[in-house]
């Protein structure tokens, strides 16, 4: 006859061997492919915090942009010049450590439409020619929201700012300073 203690005895034994396998298997699998579950994470998370956030840097040259036009708008040449070259600084450190972002190649789009806008607003600074800075300043800024508008962020409208100074910063010219 049949014994039924050890049939039931011997498939439990089976069933946990088998099991104790598969949790085995499983186990060094997940240990050896990083890209799994915790290992993905954690990647995705280093990653993200190699990457400076573009807003962030955006917002930087937005911020040096509009204490530039309203230097320009002061017609204070040494103020305007040195905002402008943080300008320049901030477009070229965003096209260097953030050249793509969120599938955008924010490189080649800042060097298509900011980049043209530069030396001429750069000329007009140099000549002291404040009616054609500020024609070009604008210029400038319209290329700016025409970025936007090709990376789907046309939302994000930047104005030139100028006469608008909510900085608790004297943007007029040293009145020993020639214009």
């Amino acid at each position: 006859m049949f014994d039924l203690g050890s049939g039931f005895q011997r498939i439990a034994t089976i069933l946990s061997i088998f099991l104790c396998s598969l949790v085995l298997v499983y186990c060094s699998t997940e240990q050896s492919d990083p890209q799994k579950t915790n290992g993905q994470a954690k990647g995705v998370q280093k990653a993200k915090q190699d990457v400076p956030e573009l807003a962030d840097a955006m917002g930087q040259l937005q911020n040096y942009l509009h204490k530039y036009s309203l230097a320009v708008d002061a017609k204070n040449h040494e103020l305007a010049t040195f905002y402008f070259h943080e300008v320049r600084a901030s477009a070229d450190g965003i096209k260097q450590n953030i050249p793509g972002y969120e599938g955008y190649d924010i490189a080649r789009f800042m060097k298509n439409f900011l980049d043209p806008t530069l030396e001429p607003v750069e000329t007009a600074l140099a000549n002291r020619n404040w009616e054609k800075v500020r024609e070009n300043t604008i210029t400038m800024v319209n290329a700016c929201n025409s970025c936007h508008n090709a990376t789907s962020h046309g939302f994000i409208e930047i104005t030139p700012g100028f006469d608008n100074n909510p900085y608790n910063q004297d943007f007029s010219a040293p009145s020993s300073a020639s214009n």
